[in-house]
């Protein structure tokens, strides 16, 4: 059975597919069968940061079309397994919970030691579930105010969403499931769950408690510039903490660097081009933090 890896960004251009390619490669290079996927099933386009051109048969082949998820898998130039997405299909973004479950379930059973799902932007059930759904969570993230925000909100609702699909069975949970599905405003932190659910269903509180326990999840700061930054981790921990009760493990960070984004633009991959760069020694330090913290 497969290890499931979920890279999320609470937003957009924060380096996310960057850093997924190049830690499949990272995982790849020291000995792991690794499967990368792309899971930004509304805007796929992680086949450019492996060296392909384009993304080939994919998720929709598998989901639509029926086709064999072995025959949809593709070795890259840059010598990952990969599963492309569907960035132009209409409707693709919007795929039914049976269709989500067949997805992973698949995944999961395949011959790899890792298979790392590169998930797209925000808060979309897709993103969420899939998230929820993996052996190890990862959230990438920069030091601007904005991407902080954003991936603070991507994990409330991932942890509030798993709540509720607890408690969606529960008819004494009724009330807090719904306002948890439709205005989770209402609930501004963890402990306001637990206020309302412990009145309402003592052994459900519990059991809640125990899966906010067992949420944990690794962050990682990317485009780093100066020290200085690196206490935005400091600060996300100490606030997920006090309004999630969650764990947040510092899995390291990745120094801005423009010979990046020089390679992304020329479609190379950039770990496989630059391993002795100091942002694929950063990648590295990270691949072994995911393994031996998560």
């Amino acid at each position: 059975m497969a290890e499931i890896l979920a890279v999320a960004s609470g937003k957009g251009g924060v380096g996310k597919s960057f850093f997924s390619s190049s830690i499949s490669m990272s995982l790849k290079y020291a000995g792991n069968d690794t499967l990368l996927v792309d899971a930004d099933l509304g805007g796929a386009n992680l086949h450019d940061f492996v060296g392909l051109k384009v993304p080939g048969l994919g998720l929709y082949e598998f989901l639509k079309d029926k086709v064999d998820i072995q025959k949809v898998i593709t070795n890259s130039p840059a010598g990952i397994d990969f599963i492309g997405g569907s960035s132009d299909v209409l409707g693709m973004a919007h795929i039914t919970n049976f269709e989500k479950l067949k997805v992973l379930n698949k995944l999961k059973k395949l011959d790899y030691k890792y298979v790392l799902l590169d998930l797209g932007a925000g808060t979309s059930f897709n993103t969420v579930d899939f998230f929820n759904f993996a052996d190890k969570k990862i959230v990438i993230m920069n030091s601007e105010p904005t991407a902080i925000e954003n991936s603070y909100g991507f994990l409330k609702v991932a942890l509030y969403r798993k709540i509720e699909l607890y408690l969606r069975k529960n008819p004494t949970a009724a009330d807090i499931c719904k306002r948890l599905h439709t205005r989770s405003m209402q609930y501004p932190n963890i402990t306001s769950i637990f206020k309302d659910l412990s009145a309402a269903d003592p052994v459900a509180a519990e059991e809640v408690r125990h899966i906010v326990d067992e949420f944990r999840v690794g962050i990682i700061l990317n485009l780093i510039r100066t020290r200085k930054e690196l206490n935005v981790f400091y600060g996300f921990e100490s606030i997920t903490k006090k309004y999630l009760g969650i764990n947040i493990e510092k899995l390291g960070f990745i120094p801005y660097d423009i010979s990046v984004s020089e390679s992304i633009k020329l479609l190379k991959p950039y770990y496989l081009n630059n391993m002795k760069s100091d942002v694929s020694k950063c990648i590295d330090d990270i691949r072994s933090h995911i393994i031996t913290k998560l």
